[in-house]
């Protein structure tokens, strides 16, 4: 039987240096912003299947909807956060801004669903 005296050190977790995080974080942000073109088009496609676009769009009823504002600011924080990602050096920073990111793009296809509910 062994008693030992000292309690063996806990395996030293593995961290991502920091250029590496930020490397991941930009090309995953450069890939979000990829996507979030065809997702819009298929949200867009599937809001112009639903009753309420098509009596809008061709009797002119039901047409309320989300204010323009709200769009543009959504596509706004989007891109300035694309752009935050992409450029700060400051890993807290790049790591606020991709979820800026994703949650703004997220938002815009929210709105996009909403359009003619």
């Amino acid at each position: 039987m062994s008693h030992e005296s000292h309690p063996r050190a806990a395996s030293p977790v593995p961290v991502t240096p920091p250029h590496v995080e930020g490397a991941r974080l930009r090309k995953r942000s450069m890939v979000w912003a990829g996507l979030f073109v065809p997702a819009s088009l298929l949200v867009g496609i599937l809001v112009l299947t639903r009753e309420n676009t098509a009596r809008c769009l061709t009797y002119g009823e039901a047409c309320a909807g989300t204010p323009g504002s709200f769009y543009v600011a959504a596509l706004g924080i989007a891109f300035a956060a694309l752009v935050t990602v992409q450029s700060t050096s400051r890993p807290e920073v790049r790591r606020a801004a991709f979820w800026t990111q994703l949650g703004a793009e997220g938002i815009f296809l929210v709105f996009l669903l909403t359009t003619y509910a």
